[in-house]
């Protein structure tokens, strides 16, 4: 489990050999290991299978923890995976913006709990940036409310510390092949959060806004929320990668919407992340 005892300890005991066999691709039911289906984890089983990331080398990532023994623990661990490249480690957010567009970072990895809830806005701030890698964010706890807010302000993932370590670095390896990681326990906190949601107005007012888009927009709106790419969209909706663009710029001009935390957080406040 990733506790701060449990994650030290395997940090101390790890073996110091390099030498490494070659890595083999991973199988669907290894690659999900304990997450449920949702709606077939966004496709990521298929993504692993084919080996999809937006390069062929390793994944790049950067850690932003303000507690330094996590983060020394987290560079032990992940740094044995030679899928992975661990572009530089931080406790600042700044210095975490400046490491992301600097070395090209494909993910961050960042803690949850930060200091006067600077984890919420680092992940706002880091989704907003030019070129944004994506987030994982790992927290203490799965407060609905709390997890929905990470989903809501652009994270791709989120896990307890105490989850597994096999469940971190699949995580890790599907969202960065393009997918929002959902596991077990963290969808049980969104469907508490979303049953919670649908007894406030707001949710009546976010399917007013929704409805103001067609139909085959509000299912391009659906699938970019759920992390399908571009032209995986039009793969899905057997068009091309032209159209699909031409109904993002339908989407903006009808209700404003422009990266895709805003798609995620309109799709999850009216109620159609989980359609379809």
């Amino acid at each position: 489990m990733i506790t701060d005892n449990a994650i030290t300890a395997i940090a101390r005991d790890t073996p110091r050999d390099t030498r490494r066999s070659a890595p083999t691709a991973p199988t669907a039911r290894q690659a999900i290991g304990s997450s449920i289906e949702f709606d077939d984890l966004l496709q990521a089983r298929e993504a692993l299978r084919r080996g999809i990331r937006p390069d062929d080398g390793p994944i790049r990532l950067v850690l932003l923890d303000d507690q330094h023994l996590m983060r020394q623990a987290l560079k032990a661990l992940l740094g044995q995976d030679d899928r992975m490249q661990l572009m530089g480690d931080t406790g600042d957010l700044k210095e975490c913006l400046s490491l992301v567009e600097q070395r090209a970072a494909q993910l961050v990895i960042l803690n949850a709990d930060m200091h006067d809830g600077q984890g919420l806005d680092a992940v706002r701030a880091i989704t907003h940036t030019p070129t944004p890698p994506r987030v994982l964010a790992l927290g203490d706890d799965e407060e609905p409310g709390r997890v929905l807010a990470m989903y809501r302000a652009g994270a791709s993932g989120f896990l307890t510390k105490q989850a597994a370590l096999q469940e971190l670095r699949d995580a890790v390896s599907l969202i960065a092949a393009g997918s929002i990681y959902v596991g077990v326990s963290t969808a049980k906190a969104i469907a508490s959060g979303l049953r919670d949601a649908a007894t406030n107005n707001g949710r009546h007012g976010a399917r007013s806004m929704i409805e103001q888009l067609s139909d085959r927009e509000r299912t391009v709106l659906r699938l970019i929320a759920r992390g399908f790419s571009g032209p995986e969209v039009a793969e899905q909706l057997h068009i091309t990668t032209k159209t699909v663009d031409t109904y993002r710029h339908r989407i903006h001009e009808k209700i404003g919407l422009r990266h895709r935390s805003e798609y995620v957080q309109a799709a999850i406040d009216a109620g159609i992340l989980l359609d379809g």
